[in-house]
C-alpha cells in the first residue's frame, strides 16, 4: 500500500485553487501542461498581450481589448510612426533626432519625462553588434556614454537604476533580445532595429515596450501621445509589412494597425521630418504606397488605365523577382491581378491581406478625426429634482437617490424549504461493509430548535451580506426583521430551518430587494421625465462630445467594401456588410444634409451618448452632426421589434430629449419601411424638413 506524498503540489490539488497565469504566452509545453495539471487547479486565469491561437495548444480568449480601448484609456501611446531606411545608419541617426525633439517636447509636459530610444542590436555573429552600435552612438553621433545602458545576457546596466528619477542620465538602452519579463518604463518612446525585425522574435515584445503612456495619463504636448519606429530593412519598403506582421501577431486587428500605423519617408536630404512645422499638430503622414514582391510579372493588359497609373514595376534579376509598387488604393480589379501573380495559396493570402490594410490605411487617414476636425455636442437629458437640476440617471429617479425598502411589504410569499439532503446507514453484513438509505426512524430531524443561533444573528448576517449602496442600514434591517418574522408564522419553518437554508434565504432576500427597486424606479422615471410636475430641459451644463482620442471601439470592425465617406472615426464597431444596420447607416451616409456620423458605442457611458431608461441606458444606433449645426440621433429597429415595451420606452426617451431642445437636436426610430411606404432614407428625410 502506498503512503501519501506530503507536497505543495498535493496540498495544492487538494484545494483545487483558481490559478492565474502572468504573461501566458510563454507557458505553452508540454511540461507546463502537464505541471498545471498535477494542481488540479479549479480553472486557469490567462493574462498575456499576445495570446497562442493555434489548434493545439492555444489559449481559449474569453476577453480581449482593443487597441482602440486601450488608446481611450489613455494606457498606450498611438499612432505608431515608421520611418524605413535604407541602412542602418541612417536608422540610428534618426533615432537619436526624434528621441532629441521628443526630449524638447518633454520639457513643456507638466510631469517629468525623459524620452528614452531602445536599440535592437544584431547577435555577435553579426555585423551592426552592440559594441559597433555603441561605438557609432559615441564617436559619429557625439552621444554621452553615460546616457547609454546596455541591457544583454552578458551585461546587465539597468540592474538597479530607477529609470524613472530626474538623476538618472540613461536615454539609450542597447538590447538584442528581448528585455526581461516586468522591465517597465513608460519613458521608452523610440523603437529602431537595425536588423530584419521579421527575423526577430523578441521585436514584438521591445515595440510592445514603447507604447506605454507614461503615468497612464494623455500628455498635453501632442508629439509625446505618439510611439516611433525606425527600422532599416534590406527591401525597399519592406518595413511597414515586417511591422504588420508584428503588430498583428501582438493582437491588433487588421483595422487597427490600418488605423495606427503611420509611415513616414525620409525627406530628399534623407532625414525625416516627423513633426511638421506646427509643433504638435496632427502630421499630415499618408501611407500611399504599398510594395509587394511578386515570382511572375502580373498580367496588366485587362487593367484599365487609372490602375496602371498606379504601378511601377521593377524587375530583381539577381534574387528572381518582381517588384510592384502600388501608390493609391487599389481596386479590386488590380487587388485581383496582383494576387493571382503571388502563386501558391500562402503567399495569395499574405499579399490579400497586405492590400486590404493597405486600402484601409488610406480610408484611415480620410476620417475627419484624422484631420484634426471635431465633433458637435450633444446636450444630455436633465430634470429639476428637489430644486436641483441633476443628470437624469437611473441612480438619480429614487427617491433622494435611495430606495425606502419599508414602502414595500417585508414578505417572500413563494419562499419554500426544500430538503436536499440524504442520510445513510452504514454497517457491517457479515464480513462485508454495507450501506443503504437510512430509515426514517434512524435520522434526525435537523430542523428541530437545536441551534443556539438568535433571531438577531440571522438578521445581523442579512444585514452584512446584503448590503447595498442605495439602502440606508437602518432600513435594511428593519426590513430583514420584518421578512424573517414573517416566515416564522409559516408552518414547517422555525428559525434553525432558516438558519439551515440562509444561502438560499440570501438569494431570495436579494432577489425581492432587486424587484422593489425596479419598480421604485420605473414610478420614479416616469414621475421624472413625463410627470404633471416634471421639469425637464436640456443644458449646456451636461453634455456629452466625442473626442478624437476617446473612442474605444472593439473588433469586430466594419471590413465591407462600401467605403462610408462621412463616418467621424477610422474604425466603425461592430457593423456587419450587409443587413438593415448596414443599410441604415449607408442612408445615413448619403444624406447631404449629414456633415458626419458616428457609430455609436453600446454601454460605455463615458465614451458615447445615452439617454436615461427606467432600470438602464439607452445607447442609439446612430449620432450624426448635421452641416446646419443641429445633431440627428437614429435608432433603427427591425420589424420585430419595433413594436415591443422596449422599443416603445427608447421612443418616448428620445422624443422627449428632442422636443426639449430648442429644435437643436432631432430623434427618429427607423424602420426598413414605415405605414407611409418610405424607407429609411426618406424618413430621415422627412424628419430634416
Amino acid at each position: 500500500m502506498g503512503k501519501i506524498k506530503y507536497s505543495f503540489a498535493n496540498l495544492l490539488a487538494l484545494h483545487r485553487p483558481l490559478l492565474i497565469v502572468d504573461e501566458a504566452h510563454n507557458a505553452r509545453t508540454s511540461l507546463t501542461f502537464d505541471t498545471l495539471q498535477r494542481i488540479h487547479p479549479a480553472a486557469i486565469i490567462e493574462f498575456t498581450a499576445t495570446p497562442n491561437t493555434s489548434s493545439t495548444n492555444g489559449s481559449n480568449i474569453l476577453y480581449h481589448v482593443s487597441a482602440a480601448e486601450l488608446k481611450a484609456e489613455e494606457m498606450i501611446k498611438l499612432p505608431i510612426i515608421l520611418t524605413e531606411h535604407q541602412n542602418w545608419q541612417d536608422a540610428v541617426r534618426d533615432t537619436v533626432i526624434t528621441r532629441n525633439k521628443l526630449a524638447q517636447d518633454a520639457l513643456q509636459d507638466e510631469t517629468y519625462i525623459r524620452p528614452i530610444a531602445l536599440l535592437q542590436a544584431e547577435a555577435k555573429n553579426g555585423e551592426v553588434t552592440v559594441d559597433v552600435l555603441k561605438a557609432y552612438l559615441t564617436d559619429d553621433l557625439h552621444i554621452v556614454a553615460d546616457t547609454i545602458a546596455i541591457a544583454t545576457g552578458n551585461q546587465r546596466d539597468l540592474d538597479g537604476l530607477n529609470l524613472f528619477d530626474p538623476a538618472c542620465p540613461i536615454e539609450y538602452i542597447i538590447t538584442i533580445e528581448a528585455l526581461k519579463e516586468g522591465w517597465d518604463c513608460s519613458f521608452a518612446y523610440v523603437f529602431c532595429s537595425v536588423k530584419q525585425v521579421s527575423s526577430s522574435k523578441d521585436t514584438e515584445q521591445l515595440l510592445g515596450r514603447v507604447l506605454r503612456m507614461p503615468f497612464a495619463r494623455r500628455r498635453v504636448i501632442e508629439d509625446l501621445n505618439r510611439a516611433y519606429a525606425h527600422l532599416a530593412t534590406k527591401g525597399f519598403a519592406n518595413a511597414a509589412k515586417e511591422l504588420t506582421d508584428k503588430l498583428i501577431a501582438m493582437g491588433f486587428e487588421e483595422m487597427e494597425v490600418a488605423a495606427f500605423l503611420r509611415q513616414q519617408s525620409p525627406t530628399d536630404e534623407g532625414q525625416t521630418d516627423l513633426f511638421g512645422q506646427t509643433g504638435g499638430a496632427v502630421p499630415k503622414l499618408e501611407l500611399v504606397y504599398l510594395v509587394i514582391e511578386l515570382p511572375i510579372m502580373p498580367e496588366l493588359e485587362h487593367l484599365d488605365d487609372d490602375d496602371k497609373r498606379k504601378l511601377a514595376i521593377t524587375e530583381d534579376k539577381d534574387n528572381q523577382k518582381i517588384i510592384v509598387r502600388v501608390n493609391g488604393e487599389a481596386s479590386d480589379a488590380l487587388q485581383q491581378t496582383l494576387i493571382k501573380a503571388a502563386g501558391k495559396k500562402p503567399a495569395q493570402e499574405a499579399i490579400a491581406r497586405d492590400l486590404r490594410i493597405h486600402n484601409q490605411s488610406i480610408q484611415a487617414q480620410k476620417s475627419p478625426s484624422e484631420r484634426g476636425e471635431s465633433f458637435g455636442r450633444l446636450p444630455l437629458l436633465c430634470a429639476y429634482i428637489q430644486d436641483e437640476l441633476e443628470l437624469v440617471e437611473p441612480e438619480t429617479i429614487l427617491e433622494n437617490g435611495h430606495l425606502n425598502l419599508l414602502e414595500y411589504p417585508a414578505k417572500l410569499n413563494n419562499f419554500r424549504i426544500q430538503e436536499t439532503s440524504n442520510s445513510f446507514s452504514i454497517d457491517m453484513d457479515g464480513k462485508e461493509i454495507s450501506f443503504s438509505l437510512a430509515k426514517q426512524n434512524e435520522v434526525i430531524n435537523f430542523n428541530e430548535d437545536l441551534l443556539d443561533v438568535t433571531e438577531q444573528d440571522l438578521i445581523s448576517w442579512l444585514d452584512r451580506e446584503c448590503k447595498q449602496a442605495d439602502v440606508m442600514q437602518r432600513d435594511l434591517i428593519k426590513f430583514s426583521a420584518l421578512l424573517i418574522k414573517d416566515l416564522l408564522q409559516t408552518a414547517n419553518i422555525n428559525l434553525t430551518t432558516l438558519v439551515r437554508n440562509k444561502f438560499p434565504l440570501l438569494r431570495a432576500v436579494r432577489d425581492l430587494i432587486g424587484l422593489y427597486r425596479r419598480r421604485a424606479q420605473k414610478e420614479g422615471y416616469q414621475q421624472t421625465l413625463f410627470g404633471n410636475k416634471a421639469q425637464v430641459l436640456l443644458s449646456d451644463e451636461f453634455v456629452y462630445r466625442f473626442s478624437p482620442q476617446h473612442y474605444p471601439a472593439r473588433p469586430p470592425y466594419y471590413a465591407g467594401r462600401y467605403k462610408f465617406q462621412k463616418h467621424f472615426f477610422p474604425l466603425i464597431e461592430d457593423l456587419k456588410a450587409q443587413g438593415e444596420e448596414y443599410e441604415c447607416a449607408k442612408a445615413i451616409d448619403s444624406l447631404p444634409e449629414v456633415k458626419y456620423w458616428i457609430r455609436n458605442l453600446v454601454r460605455r457611458e463615458h465614451a458615447s451618448f445615452w439617454l436615461p431608461l427606467a432600470h438602464n441606458r439607452f445607447y442609439p444606433d446612430f449620432v450624426c452632426e448635421l452641416k446646419d449645426g443641429r445633431m440627428l440621433v437614429v435608432e433603427y429597429k427591425g420589424e420585430a421589434y419595433v413594436s415591443n415595451d422596449d422599443s416603445a420606452e427608447k421612443r418616448a426617451v428620445g422624443n422627449l430629449w428632442a422636443k426639449n431642445s430648442n429644435n437643436r437636436c432631432l430623434f427618429i426610430m427607423a424602420v426598413e419601411q414605415d405605414n407611409d411606404g418610405r424607407d429609411v432614407r426618406q424618413q430621415i428625410q422627412s424628419l430634416l424638413g
